[in-house]
């Protein structure tokens, strides 16, 4: 759903360090992850600057699951946001092993983000 308008941020390697999308407040607007482990994972998405993420401490804004891959196929998670879903301080992320812990992926996740801010 990414168009027009729309910043994005793109991730090959999304692993369990926070990363910022967006140093600065945005609205969260379609999110799409790739997973090619044979475990499911977790994007960890903060409303915080990098430096005020403590992976696995600090709680997540959403915490969403992608599904396990086969071996053969990629796991996936898309979602669209309508309205879209802010976060005033900044948009942060990792991906886990779990919804709030911190454990790393053996594979990094494939990640794509959109948002206007």
């Amino acid at each position: 759903m990414a168009g027009s308008g729309y910043d994005t941020h793109f991730d090959s390697d999304g692993d369990n360090s926070a990363q910022a999308a967006r140093t600065t407040g945005t609205r969260l607007f379609g999110i799409e992850v790739s997973n090619t482990n044979t475990a499911d994972a977790f994007l960890q998405l903060f409303n915080a600057s990098t430096s005020g993420v403590t992976v696995g401490s600090t709680t997540p804004k959403l915490s969403l699951l992608v599904p396990a891959g086969s071996g053969s196929n990629d796991g996936a998670m898309d979602k669209d946001f309508t309205d879209g879903i802010e976060f005033d301080t900044a948009l942060t992320y990792a991906c886990t092993t779990s919804a709030t812990g911190s454990g790393d992926p053996s594979t990094g996740l494939i990640l794509n983000l959109w948002f206007r801010g």
